[in-house]
């Protein structure tokens, strides 16, 4: 009889231990859904602050890059493939560039700074791109600054 007795105490005791597995599976799956969310937005933040400081950096390279004579000495090859890196960093964090011109304006996008007239039927279209704009995620980063045809 008290080894049925000392059985049972041992079954309940497993459930027991079973069920507070159960809740701590529970708590950590959890905790672990809590966490990812938290480095994710913690890894969106950080790719943001990043992107802040290098599209200016960005700006001024491929100003660089349009006007670069490849019969220039060594430094500037090496800063053209500076440019070409920052631009792999854009594609593998899927940061596009808005740049089109020929298209239609999109607040969404586009911030117009200038109008130029036309007698055609171009109204409403971007005539040139005066800064290019970015875009990561479908999350506007910074509009393209442009002139439309009015």
């Amino acid at each position: 009889m008290e080894k049925d007795f000392s059985l049972m105490k041992f079954l309940e005791r497993i459930i027991l231990l079973e069920e507070k597995f159960c809740c701590f599976i529970y708590e950590s799956k959890k905790i672990k859904k809590i966490d990812f969310k938290e480095l994710n937005y913690i890894q969106e933040l950080l790719i943001n602050e990043i992107l802040s400081e290098l599209i200016p950096i960005t700006d001024s390279m491929e100003l660089f890059v349009k006007n670069f004579n490849t019969n220039q000495n060594k430094e500037i090859e090496i800063l053209v493939l500076i440019f070409k890196l920052i631009k792999k960093f854009y594609k593998k964090f899927e940061i596009k560039q808005i740049s089109k011109t020929g298209i239609y304006f999109d607040p969404n996008l586009h911030e117009a700074i200038g109008m130029f007239p036309t007698i055609e039927n171009k109204k409403g279209i971007i005539k040139d791109i005066l800064q290019n704009g970015y875009v990561r995620n479908n999350v506007l980063i910074r509009p393209a600054l442009v002139v439309i045809y009015n």
